[in-house]
């Protein structure tokens, strides 16, 4: 332990933005451990990626093999916090582009639950009750569940209609807190189609500790509408806890058996929800191991541009990165579309105007 990390794989891009397959990157594990105040974060790879201390910002990184994570000590967030700047700035405006469904849909939506696709970047946290949605959406926008403008939260379902909540830094973005899927009032068969989920920019999966027949039905149909879905396994922090209690006892760094029981965790995603999005042909690359309270930590600190908290994160970071840069993504691509669809349709004007005028085309042949 203690050695800064090396140039031994050449070509990986950094950490934070270059992740592998989720399903097959679980093995390996370094854990750091100086003093307070710090930040730990975990990452589910195989191979430890390597970096000179400059691309972590100047911060040296300590590691050791244990447990099954990589664990960066330091401020590592600061390239993040920095992007968190340029997302407030591309989030001031509103989308280029309309979402690309029928107008029926749009103005169906807009009048039954206020979505506003027009002027307004808009996801949707769903799942089955009792997942945590509502401190999912709390997290996305820096908010802890006790806070005035927090979506409401519960051990019951909170959540009977749909509640979109502005994000206080990033102005044009709307996250809807979604009422719980599968039960009499909400059922599966048509919840999809009643929620106008085609309607949305991204559609985040919350999920306990496997995903449930409506949450794979949703990711279905999410896909045949091209609408990106992030599969959330939240309340990590309560399944590291448990397994840390097993640690009682045991002369063992605390940062050593927290490495390891998130290893642990980590294995258990891999055995369960890995292989059902497997199973269903989805991206495991869009499988996150969060704590929603975690991740409102961390916004928190991004907003408050404060540097003196203890976060341990799993997937966290990497989480909103992905959401965010999804979100974008999508109405540029669209754009882009739109912008080819015109190109063509002026070039295809130039060709019937050529064959229908005989000056034009006895100039050409000259």
């Amino acid at each position: 332990m203690g050695q800064a990390a090396s140039h031994t794989l050449a070509g990986k891009s950094n950490i934070f933005y270059d992740y592998g397959d989720l399903s097959s990157r679980f093995t390996k594990a370094t854990l750091s451990t100086l003093a307070v105040p710090m930040v730990i974060v975990a990452f589910p790879l195989l191979n430890a990626y390597t970096f000179t201390e400059e691309e972590l910002t100047g911060f040296k990184l300590m590691d050791g093999a244990i447990g099954g994570l990589l664990g960066v000590l330091g401020w590592p967030l600061a390239p993040f916090l920095a992007c968190w700047g340029v997302f407030q700035v591309l989030f001031n405006d509103g989308p280029p582009e309309t979402i690309p469904i029928p107008q029926e849909i749009k103005e169906r939506a807009k009048r039954e639950i206020g979505l506003n696709c027009e002027h307004f970047y808009n996801i949707a946290v769903v799942g089955v009750a009792g997942t945590g949605k509502s401190s999912v959406v709390n997290g996305i926008m820096g908010y802890h569940d006790n806070d005035k403008y927090a979506a409401l939260t519960g051990e019951t379902e909170a959540t009977v209609k749909p509640a979109g909540y502005r994000h206080p830094d990033l102005r044009s973005m709307i996250l809807w807190d979604m009422p719980g899927a599968g039960t009499m009032n909400h059922p599966a068969e048509t919840y999809f189609e009643d929620k106008f989920l085609c309607a949305f920019d991204s559609l985040i999966i919350v999920t306990a500790e496997r995903l449930q027949e409506i949450d794979l039905a949703i990711a279905h149909k999410a896909k045949q509408w091209k609408v990106p879905v992030l599969f959330v396994r939240n309340k990590a922090d309560q399944g590291v806890d448990a397994k840390m209690r097993r640690y009682t006892g045991k002369k063992k760094d605390e940062h050593q058996i927290w490495s390891a029981s998130v290893g642990e965790l980590v294995n258990e995603v891999r055995q369960s929800i890995c292989k059902q999005l497997k199973a269903n042909q989805m991206n495991t690359k869009r499988l996150f191991i969060i704590s929603a309270w975690n991740l409102q930590e961390f916004v928190s600190v991004l907003s408050q541009r404060k540097m003196d908290y203890h976060l341990r994160l799993i997937d966290e970071q990497r989480f909103m990165r992905t959401l965010i840069e999804g979100v974008l993504s999508k109405r540029q691509r669209e754009r882009r579309r739109q912008q080819k669809e015109e190109l063509k349709m002026k070039r295809r004007s130039k060709v019937d105007a050529t064959s229908t005028n005989p000056h034009v085309e006895a100039l050409t042949i000259k």
